[in-house]
Formats: C-alpha cells, structure tokens, sequence
C-alpha cells in the first residue's frame, strides 16, 4: 500500500509523481510474449520429470494465454478456466519464467546478498537470463520516459530486497544524478544491517526507516534549496548524501570509512497517519493485478491497536509511545468512496496487519449512507469481539465479505505466552459466528509455536478438522523470529535459543521464495523444526476446507458422488507419458506404494497431474483405465470411487458413455477391494509438492 499513499500524499503537494509495480509489470510482459516461456524452458537443463512437468505447463499456459490476458489484464470472464483457475495459472506462468534466476534466489545472510547483488550489476542484463533482461529494459523505459529526480524503492517483502537493490544499481548506471532512497517493511527492519552492506553504500543515497510521506516531501523541498538538509525526518543518510549536502557525489573510500559516513537524521516526524489524505492509484494497472475481481486495498491504521503478539515484528513497533496511529471514521470512509468512484472496484481489502473492527464497521456504515455500496475484507484476531453473533451480523450488514485470521493452535498456555491477547474458549462460537453471518473466514495456520507438546498439537488439529467446512487456508507457516520482534529481544523470556551471527531463515518449504525471514530458532525442550515442518504437513493433509482456499481446489457445488463410471479430465490435467520417472516428482515415489504394490514394476498405474492445482494422483491399472479419447473409465467398484474422488478434487468432469458403462465387479473384485488397507495417497487425492 505504500505506492499509492506516497502518490497521492506528494501529488497533493504539487510534486509530479509516476508510480511503477514491477513485479505485475513482468507478468504482463509475459503476456504479452508468451513465446518467452518456451524459450527459458528450453534453456533450463534435462532433468526427467521436471522437463516434462515444466514443459507440459508452458504448454498450457500457451493454450489459455487468450484467456489468462483477457481475465488478468481486463477482468473479463475467464472461459473455461474461471478465474480462480486463471489467477493460479498466470502465477504458475511467472514462477516458471523465473525459476532458477537471480529474482528468486534465496540466501543465506545478508552479505552473500550483497555480493551477488554487485556481481549481477557488473554483468550485462542479457548475460544474466531472460527474465532480468526483460526487467532491466522495463526500467531502461522508465527512466527515459520520465527522467525522474529522485526514485524511491519500496521493499515490502524479504524476497524483493536483492532485486530491488540491483535494480538500484542499474539505476544508478543509467541516471548517475538521480537521488535513490529504499524503504518499505524490510528497510524499516533490517536498516542498520542495511546501511553497512558496501553495495548498499555505493549506490543508494538514503534508507527511510519509517513512513515516507513526510521525509520524501522534505527531502524533495531540501533539494529545492526550500528547506535545509538536516530538517528531512525519518532517514539514514548514506555516504552519497551527508545530511549537510543530500545532493553531494559519491564518495569512493574504504567499507569502514564509508560505514562511520553513514548518519541518522535527528528530526521526528511528526505527520500522522489520520493527517493524511486516500490514496491515489492513478498509474498502477488495478484492473490487471492476480484477482479473481476487481479489488483494491486501504489501510486504517498504521501498526497494530493490540502489537503485543510476541512473533510480529509489525506489530511489535506499535509498542513505542504514540507509534500506533489510527485512521477516523470520516478518513477512512473518504479513502473508501474514493478509491471505488477512481476505479470502479467491487471490493475493498482493509489490509492492515490487525484492524480495529468496531471502527470499520462505524466507517462502512458512512459509506452506505454516501450511497457506496461496495464488498471488503479485513484482518484480524480471533477476538473475543467476534463472540459477539450480533456483532458479526453488523459486520456482513455493512458489506464484510471476507476475514483472514491468524491461527496458533487451541493451547491457552501457549497463546497467553506469546501474548496473543484471544481466548481459545471463544474460538468454536467465533467461527459459527463468522459463518452464520455469511463472511468467509480464511486462516493462516502457524506451527512452530513455542514448546508446544503432541496433546496439545492434536487439539489444535482436531479444532481445524472439526470445523473443516466452515474455513478455507490461506498458509501454512513456521514461526519465524523476525528483527525487532519481541522474540529477537527477548528470547530466553520464551523459551526459545536464537542465532543471531547473521544467518537468515525463512520457510523455504511452505512459502514462496521463504516468506518472512529472521534468525534460526530451537525450541530447548520443544519440537525440532523439522517435527514442527511435519506436523503443519499433517495439517495440510488432514484438513480438507470447505472455503475459498489459497492452498486447495475449490470443491464443487453439488455434493460428492460416491461413484462415477468415467471421468474426462480437464485439458490442464495432463497425464504422465510412461517413460517419465515418478520418482522425479517430489513425494510422489514414497506415497504411492499402495497404487502399485500388485505391480511392483512401478508401471501400474496411470498417473495424472492437475497443473492449475499442482496435484499428482495415480489411478491403478487394475481399477482405472485411458482410452484413446483421454477418458478415464472405471473396471472396478473401487475404481468408480477413485474417479468420484477425481472429480471432487476437480481434476474433471463426470464422462457419459452409453457404449462403455461401468461393470459393478465381480465376487472376487470386490473382495479384493475390501482387503485393501487404504485408498492410493498421490492416487487417492493427497497433494504432493511439484518436482524440484
């Protein structure tokens, strides 16, 4: 959300601003280039299943690139992908085109972070892949396009700081007189650590540690000659800009010299959160962002009211005396109105880290009244506000569709030590709230949590599963002690042993490029990380969620069947050409063992993969066959219900064929079947992870 608050903040001061999201702006540009797809697939070496998976769905994607354009870009209805399938699918198109490049590597400290950071920048952009030569021209463009005076970087997430660190680089190449400032949520955690990397110091003038708004306008009127250098709040001046001279030219001295050259500006800012006017979108692609509809998102506060949750880092600034700023119902209302008359969206996202929902519902009640009747969706707690039916009645009332939720487990013993601030006791009647009310309540699953004992991890699970139809899951993540956390200030008050030498660790297994990174934690008496990594596997194998979920395929509207005679996969459900190893898809080899213990030469059994979904399932030969049509048809009872589980698992639709009904088994068939201990795992719908 910084981008378009910083935009409209300075435009209100007569400052001309261009705003720019580079990540949307390269899948766009594969869009429109699909070909370029193909080309870094054939490029990437011959690794047996993994060539065929990567190419299988370049394949797809080529197919429906009509479609991923019209609904992306447009908004327009999605064909036969619908957009829940064409979102994931133009995601899978830009993971691929990016696998294996600089854009998504992950490290392991921050000094080998920097180091390639300065390598990359010394190479041509085309020496360095496809992806980064598309980049590099897209910001080649820019610059000359608008030859801006100064350009700030916003850095919300972990996996975009060497990126934007080498795009800082090229900047500084292509317009050596621009002024280059970082900031955003990683700059505002990791600024110290920041201001002593020499790559850093080379190229980047100044690191704003805290909201923009007020130090960009001042820093724009300091190098007007307006104001002077050291009246500018909120940044760390690096050695190309003293606070005396923010316009002077690089120095060119040692890493120690150019360390003690770095200086903290003095001045606080004293521009609050509710001063400030809505957004301004003007110059961002909102119809074209990864949606299934057209949203947007405000902020109503900055911080956290509650900020004592001791793993939030966010949160966790709140703390400081008067760092917790909160929106008013009029702003918040105005911000409302007018991004919805701007752009035309149907939905809202409050996207604050934790939002103050008694204020919301004061403000999307004024809404209403302007006659603006628009959805929206908030975060929150659990709290016990929510035990409240008539509460959560209000809050539909006034137009909550959608509330994504942070989830640690039923264990009141480990909620009261993390200062969770909820009671695990209002949680059964707080989701049978949300769902009686109509909103859709989505969790974010948290594991890792203290020293948390098997009793208390099954509770936690037995919870979940209990109410499976009720919640959809938007992640699966272990705990993660980020800088400026409670937990990196105070681990031993949690139990917990840190390594703080500068290693780095994320969730490489559970997140795109590792989510949110800190320092490497053990729990002295707890869980080890990799029991914890299991046990949110158990999650994810055992919960089934019957809510729009970020992790599963949506179900479909009409009840299971318990069996079906013939199933036509969809054309993104590819099956598996038998000279492709199985044991080349992650997981798939161990999990498959039931499908194909009565043909134990590993080829009996047909396995499909659903690339929208990223799921395996293996049919056996004895149960399921494919004719030449691509139809699956049924040769026992229980192959019957392997295919009714394919088509609740929305791999394809039930098949009609007259000429070919399915045989009911005979004795021998169905004793056969009851003997079998369990239905096929890859086979029978669990997930198993894509090929490495």
């Amino acid at each position: 959300m910084s981008l378009p608050y910083l935009t409209g903040h300075l435009r209100r001061h007569g400052r001309r601003v261009h705003q720019a999201d580079l990540n949307i702006a390269l899948l766009h540009d594969l869009l429109g280039h699909p070909e370029l797809l193909g080309d870094v697939v054939r490029e990437q070496p011959d690794d047996g299943a993994g060539t065929w998976y990567r190419g299988a769905m370049a394949d797809v994607v080529a197919r429906y690139v009509d479609e991923l354009r019209a609904h992306v870009l447009r908004k327009e209805p999605a064909g036969e992908l619908g957009p829940a399938r064409a979102v994931r699918l133009a995601h899978h198109a830009i993971e691929l085109l990016v696998r294996d490049s600089f854009l998504v590597r992950t490290w392991r400290d921050l000094a080998q972070l920097d180091d390639a950071v300065r390598r990359s920048a010394r190479l041509p952009p085309a020496a360095s892949g496809i992806p980064l030569e598309r980049l590099y021209l897209m910001v080649e463009a820019l610059l000359a396009r608008h030859r801006p005076r100064v350009v700030g970087l916003s850095v919300a997430f972990f996996s975009q700081l060497a990126p934007a660190l080498l795009i800082a680089a090229w900047i500084r190449r292509l317009r050596p007189d621009a002024r280059i400032c970082l900031g955003g949520q990683q700059v505002m955690l990791r600024h110290e650590e920041l201001a002593r990397l020499p790559g850093v110091q080379d190229t980047v003038d100044a690191l704003c540690w805290t909201a923009g708004e007020q130090p960009l306008e001042r820093w724009l009127d300091a190098l007007d000659g307006n104001v002077p250098a050291d009246a500018v709040p909120g940044m760390i001046w690096l050695p190309r800009a003293t606070p005396a001279l923010p316009s002077a030219p690089a120095h060119r001295s040692s890493p120690a010299h150019r360390s003690s050259l770095a200086h903290r500006s003095e001045q606080p800012v004293t521009l609050r959160f509710h001063d400030l006017g809505p957004p301004d979108f003007a110059g961002l692609p909102v119809r074209s962002y990864l949606n299934e509809t057209m949203e947007v998102a405000i902020i109503s506060c900055v911080g956290c009211y509650w900020g004592r949750c001791a793993f939030c880092s966010y949160g966790n600034r709140s703390l400081a005396p008067g760092a917790y700023q909160q929106g008013t119902v009029r702003q918040i209302a105005d911000a409302v109105e007018t991004v919805v008359r701007d752009t035309g969206a149907a939905f809202v996202s409050i996207s604050d880290e934790n939002t103050n929902l008694r204020l919301i519902v004061k403000a999307m009640r004024e809404v209403r009244d302007r006659g603006v009747t628009v959805g929206f969706g908030v975060r929150s707690r659990l709290d016990a506000t929510l035990a409240d039916p008539e509460f959560c009645r209000s809050l539909a009332e006034v137009g909550c569709e959608l509330m994504s939720v942070g989830y640690e487990g039923t264990s009141q013993r480990l909620l009261d030590l993390m200062d969770r601030g909820v009671r695990a006791a209002d949680y059964q009647r707080i989701v049978e709230n949300v769902a009686a009310a109509g909103i859709v309540l989505r969790f974010s699953v948290m594991g890792y949590v203290f020293d948390e004992t098997p009793a208390e991890f099954e509770e936690s699970l037995r919870f979940l599963a209990a109410n499976q139809e009720r919640i959809g899951i938007d992640a699966l993540e272990l705990m993660v002690s980020e800088p400026g956390s409670r937990l990196a200030r105070d681990p031993d008050g949690f139990g917990l042993s840190l390594d703080t030498s500068g290693a780095l660790v994320g969730n490489p297994e559970l997140s795109y490029l590792s989510g949110r990174v800190g320092h490497p934690l053990t729990v002295p008496g707890g869980p080890t990380r990799a029991e914890a990594l299991d046990r949110l596997v158990r999650v994810f194998h055992t919960v089934k969620p019957g809510k729009v979920s970020a992790i599963l395929p949506r179900r479909p509207g009409v009840g299971p069947r318990t069996a079906v005679a013939a199933v036509r996969p969809y054309p993104w459900v590819r099956t598996v050409p038998a000279g492709v190893d199985a044991a080349g898809f992650a997981g798939a080899k161990g999990q498959d063992a039931s499908a194909t213990r009565d043909k134990g030469d590993g080829n009996g059994r047909i396995l499909v993969a659903d690339l929208v979904w990223e799921r395996f399932y293996a049919l056996p030969l004895k149960d399921v066959e494919q004719r030449a049509d691509g139809v699956l048809e049924a040769r026992t009872p229980y192959g019957r219900r392997l295919l009714a589980r394919l088509v609740e698992a929305t791999a394809g639709t039930e098949h009609t064929n007259e000429e070919h009904p399915g045989t009911e088994g005979t004795d021998a068939e169905r004793a056969d079947e009851k003997h079998r201990e369990t239905p096929p795992v890859v086979a029978g719908g669990e997930p198993v992870r894509r090929p490495t």
